[in-house]
């Protein structure tokens, strides 16, 4: 029982906690749709550590909330893990690189043969799974803020006009 307690007091201090930190932040239906809309786009590139760097240069351009796109990205970060396989398989597909192994002991042997060119296949794999994202992620992230928007707007709190002792609607 002192386990649940643990994993449900984890659980509230770093997720539950910091979106409702955010949701209190007087952030608009509109800009918390694109905010997750951004984050969850680019927290499944199929390029492991560029995720932090991506959402805080994309979020900083559109004026998102910064805090607010690096943590969807991290929450989406298992997709990541998910879709990488897919995402290579697909821009393989898509640029005609030919079959790639892509199990594990089908990648020890390519290493075992010529690791020169076992890691130049892997990288080019990589790119292509990096560019079959980038073709799917505009359309994916616009997708995903239309469907966003109207939940966020049920949602979140109505408010006024903020001004000197303005009340809240």
């Amino acid at each position: 029982m002192a386990v649940l307690q643990v994993i449900s007091t984890f659980l509230k201090r770093r997720l539950v906690m910091p979106v409702s930190n955010l949701l209190r932040q007087g952030m608009t239906p509109r800009t918390l749709a694109a905010t997750v809309a951004v984050g969850s786009v680019i927290g499944i590139i199929p390029a492991l550590g560029v995720t932090t760097l991506l959402s805080t240069a994309v979020a900083a351009r559109f004026r998102l909330n910064i805090a607010a796109t690096v943590l969807v990205s991290y929450l989406v970060q298992p997709l990541q893990l998910l879709l990488a396989i897919p995402f290579i398989r697909l821009g393989i597909s898509f640029f005609g690189l030919g079959e790639l192994r892509l199990t594990l002991a089908e990648m020890q042997a390519m290493f075992k043969a010529d690791w020169l060119d076992a890691i130049n296949s892997l990288w080019m794999a990589n790119l292509a799974g990096i560019a079959a994202w980038a073709m799917l992620s505009v359309p994916t992230g616009v997708a995903l803020y239309f469907m966003l928007l109207p939940l966020l707007q049920r949602v979140l709190p109505k408010t006024g006009l903020s001004g000197a002792g303005g009340s809240v609607a």
